[in-house]
This record gives structure tokens, sequence and C-alpha cells, in this order.
């Protein structure tokens, strides 16, 4: 299984190491740090995932993303100024992540910049998504932060989010913001996506906000084609695989579909 991982791991770095010139889009003013527990696979109950991410927010855009997949992209961007190759990687040192995705928000504009890449190839899609939020009277304290409870529908789940005027942003985590404070706590009603704030801190000293070229420069799509096309490629993740040069025994080929399988609850569940 490890060696599998490897190799799968290789064949994406591959890809991936192509397309990470840098572009700033902002200057970060403040930073967030969030942890994620998920249910991947909804017939897995005891079966939960931990991802910790990072939302950076500046002056008209913020960017959410995975804390490792953002390290990944801080390791291959040095490796392409330093003029190196993937095969002088120790893999060990990359982080794993299972959310590689890009979030910019442009709240000013009520638009949101959705990235990712399937297999060989960036692809984006824009989302002006309106949030129809529903803001309650109940109220609690996390932390030291004084909260209160909000409620929305969003992409086939039922979330209730707890914000806070003692951060007067109106973000949170992955796509959702237009509350009148930050996004402490947020959970879905099945208990399969939990967000939780763990720390921020404002910046004394202003760094860029940027994202790879190969992203912001991928193939622009519908939503609704995005996820066609993700699907598909899953359906078809072995051949893609041969397609670049690389060779799965037939074990190895069952422990991937087996994997695959198990990924059967997105955050998003789209018809």
């Amino acid at each position: 299984m490890q060696k599998l991982g490897m190799v799968l791991l290789c064949f994406f770095l591959t890809i991936y190491v192509k397309s990470q010139k840098a572009v700033n889009l902002d200057v970060v003013n403040s930073q967030y740090i969030y942890l994620l527990t998920s249910q991947r696979d909804s017939l897995d109950v005891e079966n939960r995932g931990e991802e910790y991410f990072v939302l950076q927010i500046g002056k008209e855009k913020s960017q959410f993303m995975s804390l490792n997949s953002y390290k990944r992209d801080s390791i291959t961007a040095a490796l392409i100024a330093n003029k190196s190759s993937v095969s002088n990687l120790n893999l060990g040192n990359i982080p794993k992540t299972d959310f590689a995705f890009r979030i910019i928000k442009d709240r000013g504009r009520n638009k949101i910049d959705f990235y990712d890449k399937i297999i060989r190839a960036d692809f984006s899609y824009e989302e002006t998504p309106a949030f129809k939020w529903m803001i309650t009277d109940e109220k609690k304290k996390i932390g030291d932060l004084k909260c209160q409870a909000a409620q929305l529908d969003y992409a086939g789940r039922h979330y209730k989010a707890w914000f806070t005027n003692d951060i007067p942003v109106s973000d949170g985590p992955y796509k959702f913001y237009g509350l009148p404070g930050l996004i402490v706590e947020m959970e879905d009603s099945k208990n399969h996506y939990k967000f939780e704030l763990l720390s921020y801190k404002n910046l004394a000293d202003e760094k860029p906000l940027w994202i790879s070229e190969g992203k912001l420069n991928g193939k622009k799509v519908s939503k609704a084609d995005f996820y066609r096309a993700l699907k598909n490629s899953q359906d078809n993740i072995i051949q893609e695989i041969s397609k670049s040069g690389f060779s799965l025994n037939p074990n190895a080929e069952s422990l991937v579909r087996e994997k695959l399988k198990k990924r059967n609850n997105p955050i998003e569940l789209i018809p």
C-alpha cells in the first residue's frame, strides 16, 4: 500500500510541478486556521478524517485552501525557483492532502472562483452563490468569542453556523461568507462535515495572496461541467494513469478503485 501511494504521489507531482509559477492576486492582512473533520465515506460512520485549512484575507479578496496543499505549493514553487526536478524530491517530505482545491472569494462582487485539478488538467469555475442565511436568536461562547447561530441550505446540505461580531469580517471556511462576522464553527445536519476555527491573527507584515499560474489559467467551465468531468475521471482513473506512462498491477488497480469507492460523500452533493 505504501509503495502504491508513492507511485500515485509521484504521478500527480510530475503533473503538478509543471504549473506552479506564482501569480499575486492581493496582499494578506489576516490569517485564520480551521480544522475540518469529515466523513468521506457515507457508509463508514467510525472513519473520520481531519485536515487543517487556512483562510487568508486580503484587502479585496480572500483565499481558502488546505494547509498541506499550501505547503505543497510552497515546496514546488521553491523547486521551480531552484530549477530542480521531481526526481530530486524526498517524497516523504511532501505534505499529503485530500483537498487540493483553491477558493478565491471576491466578496465585494459576490463572486467565488473555484480552482482544482482533474488528473492532468487545471479547471476552474465561477459561482455567485447568494447565500440565504437565516440568523437565529441562539447564542453561545466559543472560547473567548461571543457567537450567534445562523442556518443555511447549500449544495444538498443543511448547515448550522456560529459567527462572531468580535471579529467583524464577513468570511468563513470553504465558500461560505455573508454573515455580520467571521464564521467560527460550521457543521452540516448529518455531522459529515464540521469546520472549527483554531487560531487567527492579524499580520504585521503583509504577504502576497498568490495562486499558481497553472490554476489561474486552467480551463474555465461551468460548475455542472466541472463535476461531470470529475466523475468521468474517477470512473476512468486507471486509464488516465496509464496514459501518463505509469502502470499498476491488478492488485494495485483494485486498491485504487476501492479507495475511490470510499470517497462517496463529497461536501457538495451534486445531483
